[in-house]
Order: structure tokens, then C-alpha cells, then sequence
């Protein structure tokens, strides 16, 4: 033992007469300036990428309301625990079909996001966050939906929906774009090219793609919303009031439908299985490359970066899949990869 353990011996054995112990001294070595978890949150906020801060921003705000007020240093496990299992309640009690599993998993990503940034600046000696656990995923039950589940589900929608024009018309979508549900809430009528028969448009992370769709597809999008709108509206699908749906219609109105599908507890339809039914069905007739570029995927190695495939090719695959002419599936190298597909 050296001379610095056994001055630190010494020390020790001083404070304990003081009636003092380590964690004292360490709380005392704390700067006197401790932030708040509120406002730790306030100042890193704008370090992390808009798309990271959009997606932990819910959570963080939850954590404020439960914790704002406490210093980063006196912050437990068992709090930032805490804060995770009302992330689950919220997501549960929001969506009856939801485990709350990917709240919670977010959750943790984003609290850990907040202890480590203040580990890395001397805000913290101890994580909190380290010894959370992120819930065990269960196995997805989502999968393509064959032929006949597609009939049913529309059946589904007619008998349940309270506006099943717009209901059926949604589905259709879907299935034919391979669009995700923010990707449907975000297009507006001016996204919608009838002369290349193509629909922009915008999902996650900002990213943009221009998707071929059937002609009819287009008319009947067209015609809809011409027949509801006000003329003030910059959102595509919008109900009978005139006024533009949001994520709750959807929930609202898959809830509904699957209350008749006797298959839906093995397969919980949502537009997401409807994406991935697209998505399949275009894998299936022109093969991954295309289906990548269909459904708006980056790619996940370097080579794929070269084999993505052109416009023409995806409106091949959409005519193939629709049974309609595209405009843009017009040169024989697309109609070729198709076939092959």
C-alpha cells in the first residue's frame, strides 16, 4: 500500500468520526451549479439531429414532468425507471392494441441519450441511465395479407367505417404506393401528377421519393378530394367536414374494422401491414432491387447503393401490380426486369 492509500485511509477514518461518509464528500465535490434534468434537457436539446430530438422530444417531455424539478446528480436508477414504465402506461392507454414495448424502448434510448451527453461534460460521475434495460422484443406478427384478406378487410371497412369512401380509399393507397401512414397524412393535392401519374412523397427522417401509381388510383384521389374540399385544405385526404384526417382517423377506423376480422388477432391489420403487403407484392414481381427503391429503403450495404432501381422500372412493377398502363413504364429494359421478377 502506498503513501496515497494510506493518506486516504487516514481521511477516510476522519470523516467517519465526523459522522461523514464517501458519499457525502462526493455529493460536496459536486459544482454548486447543477443543472435540473428541465434544464440539462433545454440546453443539449439543440446537439442532438432534428429527426433524434423529433423522436426522443415526447419522452424527454415526460421525463420534465415527472423530474424536472431534481438535479441531474440526484437522479436513480429507480426514477429514470420510473419514467420508462409511464412511457409504457401512456402508449397503452393511448392505443388498446399496443404493448407499450417500443415506447418503452425508446424511452430508455432517450434517456440514456441524456445521461451520457451529461456524463461527457462532467455533469455526472454516476449514470443513472446505465442500468436500464430495454424491453425484450416480441416477435412481430405482421406479414403480408393474401388475396382473399384483402377482400375481407374491405368488406370490413364497408360494414364498420363511418365514411368508407374515404376508408376504402385509404386501403387502396396503401396497398398500391407502399406508403407509410405519415407518408398518406403529409400529401396534399398539389402531390398528385396526373401526367406521370406519380404521387410525391414525404416521410421519415424528411426524406422525399416520387411514387408511381395507377391512373385510376389518381383520378379516384382526385376526385375525392374535390368533392370535399373548402379550398383552404393543403392536406389530400380529408373527411366529410373538410377537414384533414389525422393519425387518429386511422386508428380509429382500422380498430373498427378488425373488430370483424376473425384473423386479426394473429395479423392486427394497420397501414403499416398494408405497406408491407405492397411492398411484398412488388418484391414478388420484380424482384429486392426494385421492391428497395418501391418502398423508399435505403440501402443497407454499399453495393446495394448501385443496383437501386430507375423510375421506370418501379412503374413496371406498379402496372404489374395493378393491371394498368403506367406512363412511365415505358421502355423495354423496365418491362423486362419486371418479367424477370
Amino acid at each position: 500500500m502506498n503513501a496515497r492509500h494510506l493518506r486516504a485511509r487516514a481521511l477516510l477514518a476522519e470523516a467517519h468520526e465526523l459522522g461523514v461518509d464517501l458519499a457525502d464528500l462526493l455529493a460536496a465535490a459536486e459544482p454548486v451549479d447543477l443543472p435540473t434534468l428541465a434544464g440539462w434537457i433545454t440546453e443539449i436539446e439543440t446537439t442532438f439531429t432534428p429527426s433524434t430530438a423529433r423522436t426522443y422530444r415526447p419522452y424527454w417531455n415526460l421525463a420534465i414532468r415527472m423530474l424536472g424539478d431534481r438535479r441531474l446528480a440526484e437522479l436513480t436508477p429507480g426514477d429514470l425507471a420510473a419514467v420508462v414504465q409511464a412511457a409504457g402506461d401512456r402508449a397503452r392507454a393511448s392505443r388498446p392494441t399496443s404493448s407499450g414495448r417500443s415506447a418503452e424502448e425508446t424511452c430508455v434510448a432517450a434517456l440514456r441519450a441524456l445521461c451520457g451527453r451529461a456524463l461527457a461534460a462532467g455533469q455526472l460521475r454516476v449514470d443513472p441511465a446505465a442500468t436500464l434495460t430495454k424491453p425484450r422484443r416480441a416477435r412481430s406478427r405482421r406479414r403480408a395479407l393474401d388475396d382473399a384478406e384483402i377482400a375481407e378487410l374491405a368488406d370490413a371497412v364497408r360494414l364498420t367505417s363511418r365514411d368508407p369512401a374515404l376508408d376504402l380509399l385509404l386501403v387502396r393507397f396503401h396497398l398500391e404506393t407502399g406508403a407509410r401512414r405519415q407518408g398518406a397524412l403529409r400529401v396534399g393535392p398539389g402531390d398528385l401528377d396526373r401526367r406521370r401519374s406519380t404521387v410525391w412523397l414525404r416521410e421519415k427522417h424528411g426524406d422525399q421519393r416520387e411514387q408511381p401509381a395507377s391512373p385510376s388510383l389518381l383520378a379516384a384521389l382526385d376526385r375525392l378530394h374535390r368533392g370535399r374540399t373548402t379550398g383552404t385544405d393543403d392536406r389530400l385526404f380529408i373527411d366529410r367536414s373538410g377537414t384533414a384526417i389525422t393519425a387518429r382517423h386511422y386508428d380509429l377506423f382500422f380498430t373498427r374494422a378488425r373488430s370483424v376480422l376473425t384473423w386479426d388477432p394473429r395479423t392486427p391489420v394497420s397501414a403499416h401491414v398494408l405497406r408491407h403487403t405492397a411492398i411484398t407484392n412488388v418484391a414478388r414481381l420484380a424482384g429486392y432491387a426494385v421492391a428497395q427503391t418501391f418502398a423508399g429503403h435505403t440501402p443497407p450495404t454499399v453495393t446495394g447503393r448501385y443496383i437501386h432501381a430507375s423510375p421506370a422500372e418501379v412503374a413496371a412493377a406498379v402496372a404489374a401490380l395493378t393491371g394498368e398502363p403506367h406512363p412511365l413504364a415505358s421502355g423495354p429494359a423496365a418491362r423486362r426486369r419486371c418479367a424477370r421478377g
